[in-house]
């Protein structure tokens, strides 16, 4: 009987309970991937705290030590065939992380996955220093596969990375803990937004429409769960229309909104987890994305799964998997006026309401549960390991 090949898992797990964290702890725990492969794992988040994310400070450079002397150790131990390994879509991530990290793979013969979760590399790339520029290109070059979440992404990494070698691996979603909820518990006109408060996540441009929403439908309330974060750390472009986003700061946006009339129909929920998560889900009556770039948002994907009805942006897998009218509402990110409208339609009837969230917990069931999802993950892995 064959041993089962070595493969190491190297990324981040919870807390902060966000989109890569939770995905790492769905791909760990699959009883598919578990019985395929002998996984080994190597956390690389330090902080619990996404406001803290992509700081330079003495603390990154310290665990920058203690990662790379972790995983020097697994490779020479353990000696995996494989190491699977998320990427970032910064400068300071590749140069600080993503480049040793793949090359060190690769010195210990290891066959090396890589994971864009996001749809911004490219843009991003463009303004990177020269040297790192070809630092980055280096390592691109020695990968053996690269993912991405979604068909027409796979230009992310040319021209590093051939097509043959690239890969497409959508969002997963329990499919049990996330089910739909007793229509009787829907709070009517309960708008929910997950995620940094942030320009690229849109939340300003949320703020700036909801004098008009709430001038139609006064009974409507925008529930915010995430952090306000000053800055952008990742995110500098419309990935829709390969803009620069012109940045407005969140802490200014809000002290509007709560200086006047309309500061009863706006809910700072702060970071929710657990079962105070689920409730909110659970209530709430339509489901809001407005960010400017994604790569497979998961906080839509838990909102479809549980039947709701949602209104998002065509960005990342989103526009290759997502129906507008099917699936919900959809706008271009920054277009105030199709955002505006996109909620309007959502408000105003409440039957299409109601057979939008059919649609999208029966497309969820079907196409993206962890069982489907992981196996499609293992038969990448396999591919990699016998190219």
């Amino acid at each position: 009987m064959s041993k089962k090949p070595k493969i190491l898992f190297i990324g981040p797990t919870p807390p902060p309970y966000s989109g890569p964290e939770l995905s790492m702890q769905q791909f760990l725990e699959s009883e598919t991937l578990n019985t395929a492969f002998d996984i080994k794992f190597l956390k690389t988040n330090f902080r619990t705290d996404n406001t803290k994310k992509g700081k330079l400070d003495l603390s990154m450079l310290t665990n920058f030590f203690i990662y790379f002397s972790k995983l020097l150790k697994l490779l020479i131990t353990n000696k995996p065939k494989c190491v699977y390994y998320p990427i970032t879509p910064t400068q300071i991530g590749w140069i600080g992380r993503d480049v040793w990290t793949i090359l060190l793979s690769k010195l210990f013969g290891a066959k090396v996955i890589i994971h864009l979760r996001g749809s911004h590399f490219k843009l991003n790339f463009q303004q990177f220093n020269g040297l790192i520029k070809k630092m980055v290109g280096i390592s691109l070059k020695k990968v053996d596969c690269a993912i991405v979440q979604a068909n027409y992404l796979k230009d992310q990494f040319q021209p590093f990375v051939p097509e043959h070698k690239m890969a497409v691996l959508y969002q997963a979603m329990d499919i049990e803990q996330y089910a739909k909820s007793d229509d009787s518990q829907i709070e009517e006109g309960k708008i929910l937004v997950m995620g940094h408060m942030t320009k690229a996540k849109g939340y300003t441009d949320i703020l700036k429409i909801i004098p008009q929403i709430c001038q139609e439908f006064p009974w409507a309330t925008f529930c915010f769960a995430g952090n306000i974060r000053k800055g952008e750390r990742g995110v500098f472009y419309n990935q829709f229309t390969g803009e620069k986003i012109t940045y407005e700061d969140p802490f200014e946006a809000e002290a509007k909104i709560l200086n006047s009339e309309y500061k009863k129909n706006y809910v700072n929920l702060g970071i929710i987890s657990g079962e105070d998560k689920m409730k909110h889900l659970q209530s709430t009556d339509i489901f809001l994305t407005a960010s400017y770039s994604e790569g497979f948002s998961r906080s839509l994907l838990e909102a479809m799964s549980m039947g709701k009805p949602v209104v998002f942006t065509p960005v990342g897998a989103h526009k290759e998997v997502f129906k507008d009218k099917v699936h919900g509402f959809s706008f271009v990110p920054g277009e105030l006026e199709q955002l505006k409208k996109a909620l309007q339609e959502a408000l105003r009837y409440n039957e299409k309401r109601r057979a939008i969230g059919e649609e999208n917990r029966a497309y969820v069931v079907s196409n993206f549960s962890i069982e489907k999802i992981a196996n499609d993950f293992k038969i990448i892995i396999s591919n990699t390991l016998t190219a």
